[in-house]
Formats: C-alpha cells, sequence, structure tokens
C-alpha cells in the first residue's frame, strides 16, 4: 500500500514539476512543401541559434513537423534561423510574456522554396470556384422562376376559359368532391 501512495506522489511531484516550466516551452511547427503543395516526407528540419543547434526534427508523410524549444521569457525577440534542405529562413522568436498557460508556438512553413509565416490553409478552394457557383445557383433560380411563371401562366389560362387544370392534385380533389 505504500508502494502506491509513492508512486501517486512521484507522479503528482513531476507533473506539478512539467506545469512550472510551461513558460519555457516554445513550439516551432509547420509544414515543409513541395511545387505541387504536396508534403514533403523524412525531410531534417533544423533551428538554430546563431552557430548553436537548438532543436530539430523530421517531417512526417504530410510534410508536418513540430520542433519543441525550451526558450526563457528573455529569449523573446530572439533571432533563430530555421533550415530545411536548402531552405533557410530567419524568424523572430515572439510571444506574450505575461501569459503563462497558452502554449507558445511559431508557424513557419516552407512552400516550394519558399518561406510562409503562419498557418497554412492546406485545403483552400480554387478562386475560379466562387463565380462558378455564383453563376449554377443563378441558373437554378432562373430556372425556378420561370416553372413558376409558367405554372401561373397555366392556371390563369384555365380560370379564364372556365376549364379546371389537368394537374393530379386538381383531379384528386374533383373525385373527393364527387364521392
Amino acid at each position: 500500500m505504500k508502494i502506491i501512495f509513492f508512486i501517486i506522489g512521484v507522479l503528482a511531484f513531476a507533473n506539478a514539476w512539467a506545469e512550472h516550466e510551461v513558460d519555457h516551452r516554445y513550439n516551432v511547427q509547420g509544414y515543409i512543401l513541395g511545387s505541387n503543395e504536396q508534403g514533403i516526407s523524412s525531410q531534417d528540419v533544423l533551428v538554430y541559434d546563431g552557430d548553436k543547434l537548438v532543436g530539430q526534427s523530421k517531417t512526417d508523410s504530410a510534410g508536418y513537423y513540430s520542433i519543441h524549444l525550451h526558450l526563457h521569457n528573455e529569449d523573446r525577440g530572439r533571432k533563430l534561423k530555421l533550415l530545411s534542405g536548402s531552405n533557410q529562413a530567419e524568424i523572430r522568436v515572439t510571444f506574450d510574456a505575461d501569459n503563462l498557460t497558452t502554449l507558445r508556438e511559431h508557424k513557419a512553413n516552407f512552400v516550394d522554396g519558399q518561406f510562409i509565416e503562419g498557418s497554412l490553409n492546406r485545403f483552400r478552394i480554387p478562386p475560379w470556384v466562387y463565380p462558378l457557383i455564383g453563376l449554377l445557383l443563378l441558373v437554378f433560380i432562373a430556372v425556378k422562376l420561370e416553372k413558376r411563371r409558367k405554372k401561373k401562366l397555366r392556371e390563369s389560362k384555365f380560370e379564364h376559359a372556365g376549364n379546371p387544370p389537368s394537374g393530379s392534385q386538381k383531379k384528386k380533389k374533383k373525385k373527393r368532391k364527387k364521392s
């Protein structure tokens, strides 16, 4: 029984100690994509502070990487060098020093050799789709309005002639009245 309490105590202490260092974590993450915006897998991604390697990772099959760095509040504003294959970029450490609970992260991507900071919207809708959808919507509305116009013309034509329209619902109503 004492062993169980000891293990629980060690786990609780380890968890409290890990939470104490939340303000020391900085995460550099993003995608390494080729010319067709397909992920490049197993690509080395390195982060340098001057000449010193401070973090490294490999991309997964989608080209995604994530590097966990141990930085302090004093490191805010520091310039880091990000390398991946022949791609390289300089990133500046940015975060809110007063916020100790939110994950500090920097999104850095290479798309066909071009450096892009911030989130990538990987599931973009091509710009030509919007006018096409608008055109299809207009055609749909025009067809519906034309059908409605023709139906009203038919109904008004039969009202003036004194003959009932030949619609199936009108026939059913007529049968019900006779019964």
